[in-house]
């Protein structure tokens, strides 16, 4: 198959660009940075540019018998609320319209989103695909907008699929970075009293990989949460990773939301005058109030009869070791 990747030098772009490559496929790379892609092959095309316009000229290089767009580009944590829209909704617009003009039958769209899009639930509860979809942060209704772009762009003759991951934990991975460098400075900082009851469907990055190539294999439109059958809490993650990295003790640090959302604050403002990257924006303060981000991957089981490999103890292991090779940890 000949495949376009958008965001093919991220995190998932990434781990989804190798697993293409192994196993044949030509890849057309959309990435703004050539220079931070980490794989090189005969197979891989790179396509230096963006989705911030309405004329995609890079889209002119593309091959006309071109199978499959898989649009894993976006942007997750944000300061400025108008660029969630501006390149999670408008840019997938851009990118829908300009395929368009050159693919109209026998053309397969997967759109990667989240479970922000959806929403949480309560202690208990798992998000089905049934249930009414209420996003709490700006980014999460950005992903919940760009998959009714989808629906609503994409030509009759395209065959278009949406995956809502939860939490993604896998080599290479920055986010959860952050969790493991706290659980090695042995203080662990809890947004909320109740942070270490919290719920969390997860899902490793390999296993995700074998969603997103399930769904190209398939003639069927669908939606569907890529997620490993058990539900975590916070703190059997954080014991795991602590168990892994061999640490003795640890010491749960609980601060109230008052406090979490002044230091936003001062983040946002220090961002502004730096330009930092900052993971703690005001958007993820209601996300981080939620006592369950946990959904139901029973589609995925029956329609895609994928089995999860990764539980959470390998999921671990292996991003473990990851970290370490890099130097991170």
């Amino acid at each position: 198959m000949k495949i376009l990747i958008t965001g093919a030098s991220g995190f998932v772009g990434t781990h989804l660009t190798k697993r293409l490559l192994d196993e044949g496929h030509t890849i057309y790379g959309l990435v703004r940075t050539p220079s931070k892609m980490v794989h090189s092959h005969e197979n891989l095309i790179l396509l230096k540019g963006d989705l911030n316009s309405t004329a995609l000229s890079w889209v002119d290089q593309l091959p006309s018998d071109l199978n499959l767009c898989i649009h894993t580009a976006g942007i997750v944590h944000s300061f400025i609320h108008d660029e969630f829209t501006q390149v999670n909704v408008e840019g997938t617009r851009y990118l829908i319209d300009s395929l368009k003009k050159r693919f109209t039958q026998n053309f397969k769209f997967i759109l990667i989103s989240s479970l922000a899009a959806a929403g949480p639930v309560g202690l208990g509860e798992k998000k089905t695909l049934d249930a009414p979809d209420f996003p709490v942060s700006v980014y999460g209704q950005s992903k919940k907008e760009a998959e009714n772009v989808l629906r609503s762009h994409a030509p009759a003759g395209w065959t278009c699929s949406i995956v809502r991951p939860p939490m993604i934990i896998g080599p290479g991975d920055v986010a959860v970075l952050d969790i493991f460098k706290m659980v090695k400075g042995r203080f662990i900082i809890l947004p909320g009293r109740d942070s270490k009851r919290k719920e969390y469907s997860f899902v490793c990055v390999h296993d995700l990989i074998e969603t997103i190539i399930r769904l190209a294999q398939t003639d069927q439109a669908m939606i569907l949460y890529s997620a490993h059958d058990h539900i975590i809490r916070f703190s059997e993650l954080i014991e795991e990773i602590k168990k892994q990295m061999k640490i003795s003790w640890i010491i749960y640090l609980p601060i109230p939301f008052f406090m979490v959302k002044i230091l936003s604050f001062f983040l946002n403002v220090a961002y502004r005058l730096k330009h930092h990257s900052l993971r703690l924006t005001p958007d993820k303060i209601n996300e981080l109030k939620a006592m369950a981000w946990t959904c139901d991957n029973g589609r995925s089981r029956i329609e895609l009869k994928q089995i999860y490999q990764y539980d959470l103890k390998e999921t671990i292991s292996v991003t473990l070791a990851d970290y370490k090779k890099r130097g991170w940890i």
